[in-house]
């Protein structure tokens, strides 16, 4: 659930950056609105994957989190400090979900998946 909230929180950023980019910096914009985009196209896709218990999903969602933690870290001071231990917050509870033991059997196969929907 945590990942879908960020997969919408990038795509709603990704759209918001694309709709007020300058004509000087069509650029930047633009490329941070395609970066941003695709970032929240893959925590979606990761985020349906964990939602069905899929393996596959498990690897790309951790990589992205642990990518995540740096990046909070970088927000530290200042007025953007809320922001960091937001995104540092919802890393570590992500990570912790998806490395607890039942998680673990779950993913590795061991573990009876919900029906199908």
């Amino acid at each position: 659930m945590l990942v879908a909230v960020e997969a919408a929180a990038a795509i709603v950023f990704g759209a918001s950056a694309a709709m007020s980019t300058h004509r000087n910096r069509v650029f930047v914009g633009a490329g941070t609105a395609v970066l941003m985009a695709g970032y929240g196209a893959l925590l979606a896709s990761t985020a349906w994957g964990l939602w069905r218990g899929r393996r596959w999903s498990r690897g790309p969602t951790i990589a992205t989190q642990l990518i995540q933690l740096p990046v909070a870290w970088s927000f530290v001071g200042g007025q953007t400090t809320w922001l960091a231990l937001l995104l540092g917050t919802v890393s570590v509870l992500t990570l912790i979900c998806l490395l607890v033991p039942s998680s673990t059997a779950l993913f590795a196969g061991s573990a009876p998946r919900s029906p199908e929907l």
